[in-house]
């Protein structure tokens, strides 16, 4: 009968759409139920645990005890003297008993330069403080940068593995209808060519996973196979960045910024103990007499001053010296801070960059291409609709689904890069939607 064949091929049509339809509510479920990987929790452990960030933090404690020891007086000498012993031989008892003599001495610095040693001790101890801070920002940068990196890992892999079951349902549905002679061979061929690249595709995303969750290991101090959950971006949040705010954050907070300028101030403490130099220093020592006769004899008082006799070749040089280390140190500041603001406003920019990119595609592009999608499938039901025009629109939401996913990671990467530029931590959350 004329009407039984196009029957039979509407209701083919609706058979396929069925395949399709079920492949798309299956392949938004496809992940197995893991443990959530909570980045605020690698975070803390990476500050516990991380080799570089406790090397750092040691660096600075064992500077802390410097101080006391620059602000001490040099160790006193204790000398035993015998005198006039008798030629020809070592007969000490054959000395006078006050020729036997116990000498104390002591070296006193100039008024003032003891407690200038220590100020150069504490800013050098500030200097290790901030290096261990910025060693702190620098590993919580890497521990989310990894972080982010295995979460657009595991999505990739979601969309193909997404887009592997739309292919073999509509693989299903080809040879359907090759079976009935509306599909050629060759597109048949080009369909299951397609399953197996991305089969392939598939695979090796796996195995860069390996690596990856191995590099976010190491920043841990973890085994290298250390089991991990899944990366979740599921915070709501807002980020406008204010860049008046960031510039001052980057005069308050940065580690790098803060190493110069205790260099600066550690410089001007030399310079200061480089012009105590042309003063003398004292040396004050007792000699007391008699020292095994069973009381004591006569005393000696000993006062004895360094002369900077070579000031001319020393002293001046040691303060120019100074002086040089000091404008180096405050032009390096200068630069450090030129760097930091330009580096903060280039990245401040590329945030807004990947927000409009994220947006665009949330609110516009995503919603469109899932209607075109809806429209499609509802057309191929009632036999108006080419299936090969529906499998490319779920491709190029596949695609699309996938630039917005690399969108985010972007932005939480230039997010986590301005946070170790600026010093501090910004209390950025990032509002992800996933379909």
């Amino acid at each position: 009968m004329p009407g039984s064949g196009k029957r039979v091929k509407t209701g083919m049509r609706k058979i396929i759409a069925v395949f399709i339809i079920l492949a798309l509510l299956v392949s938004t479920n496809i992940l197995p139920a893991q443990e959530v990987l909570s980045l605020e929790a690698l975070i803390k452990e990476a500050q516990e645990k991380n080799p570089e960030i406790l090397s750092a933090k040691k660096r600075w404690e064992a500077s802390r005890h410097r101080i006391p020891q620059m602000k001490s007086l040099d160790n006193p000498t204790v000398g035993l003297n015998f005198e006039k012993i008798p030629r020809g031989t070592f007969q000490l008892n054959n000395t006078m008993p006050e020729d036997r003599m116990l000498s104390i001495t002591q070296m006193f610095p100039f008024f003032g330069k003891l407690p200038l040693r220590g100020k150069i001790a504490l800013a050098e101890s500030q200097m290790f403080s901030a290096e261990y801070k910025q060693k702190e920002l620098e590993v919580i940068a890497s521990v989310k940068n990894a972080y982010y990196d295995l979460f657009m890992n595991y999505k990739e892999k979601e969309l193909n593995e997404q887009s592997l079951e739309l292919l073999k349902s509509i693989t299903r549905a080809a040879e359907a209808k090759y079976a009935v002679g509306e599909v050629s061979q060759d597109e048949l061929f080009k369909l299951n060519l397609e399953i197996a690249r991305m089969n392939n595709t598939i695979l090796n995303l796996g195995e860069e996973r390996r690596f990856k969750e191995t590099r976010l290991n190491a920043l841990l101090n973890r085994e290298p196979e250390a089991q991990l959950g899944i990366p979740d971006l599921s915070e709501k949040v807002s980020f406008q960045p204010d860049l008046k705010s960031l510039y001052q954050a980057v005069l308050v907070s940065q580690p790098e910024l803060i190493i110069f300028s205790y260099a600066i101030e550690k410089n001007r403490y030399a310079k200061s103990l480089a012009q105590k130099s042309f003063f003398p220093d004292t040396m004050a020592g007792v000699v007391q007499r008699g020292i095994t006769s069973g009381m004591f004899g006569p005393w000696d008082l000993m006062l004895s001053f360094s002369v900077p006799f070579w000031f001319w070749t020393k002293q001046r040089y040691e303060v120019k010296e100074a002086i040089a280390n000091l404008e180096e140190a405050e032009a390096a500041y200068q630069a450090m801070k030129n760097k930091a603001f330009s580096e903060a406003k280039d990245l401040a920019v590329k945030v807004e960059i990947a927000q409009n990119k994220i947006e665009l595609s949330r609110t516009n592009l995503i919603p469109i291409l899932e209607s075109s999608i809806s429209s499609s499938l509802t057309a191929f039901s009632s036999g108006k609709g080419d299936f090969m025009l529906l499998l490319d629109n779920q491709r190029m939401l596949i695609e699309l689904k996938m630039e917005y996913y690399k969108a985010l990671v972007e932005y939480n990467m230039n997010v986590a890069e301005l946070e170790r530029t600026v010093g501090m931590d910004l209390k950025v959350e990032t509002k992800v939607v996933v379909r």
